[in-house]
């Protein structure tokens, strides 16, 4: 499937972004939402888990405001998505690009490397990935802390989550209409 590319004050950008998810949220999956909330530019992973946990997403989350998964547990992490056999993994992070793409949220198959934007060496984690474009790769790390403003990553946030749950509903839809199909069959 072709990566997309959307921005997210798009009026369609939630509904791109759930039917990208939808055929990756079927069975036994996680949402992995890296990053930490002492950090204004890396807080849309948390932002987002914290958003679907009071949506009362009834899917597997990592990563919110009050417990985040960022470059000190991320290792801890993995071991555990890795004991609990996931069919999927989705990784959400903010990440960096060029002025032009603030805003973008991409969503593609394919892990995520978190911390590559400022230097660190983690591991990958996902399977299909939601990268929030937050800022310039060409600023200093300093002023990238200042100038990020949170009603960006805060909006960016509630757009990926607003996907994920329209994902998550059109999967209950099918889901019915099957079983539904199949109860009629049987009488």
């Amino acid at each position: 499937m072709n990566p997309l590319e959307v921005h997210y004050k798009n009026s369609f950008a939630a509904i791109k972004i759930g039917n990208y998810l939808a055929e990756h949220m079927k069975n036994n999956f996680a949402l992995v939402c890296i990053g930490t909330d002492k950090c204004i530019i890396d807080s849309l992973g948390p932002l987002t888990g914290t958003l679907l946990m009071k949506e009362n997403f009834c899917g597997d989350i990592y990563g919110t405001l009050e417990k985040p998964v960022h470059a000190i547990n991320i290792n801890d992490y993995i071991k555990t998505l890795k004991k609990k056999n996931y069919d999927n993994i989705i990784a959400i992070d903010a990440c960096l690009s060029n002025k032009k793409n603030q805003g973008i949220i991409e969503v593609r198959e394919g892990s995520i490397t978190p911390g590559k934007g400022i230097g660190k060496l983690l591991p990958e984690i996902g399977d299909v990935s939601i990268i929030g474009v937050v800022d310039s790769s060409d600023k200093e790390f300093h002023d990238l802390v200042q100038d990020t403003r949170l009603s960006l990553i805060y909006e960016m946030a509630e757009t990926i989550c607003e996907g994920i749950l329209l994902a998550a509903d059109m999967n209950n839809k099918v889901s019915s209409a099957i079983n539904e199909q199949a109860s009629l069959s049987s009488t």
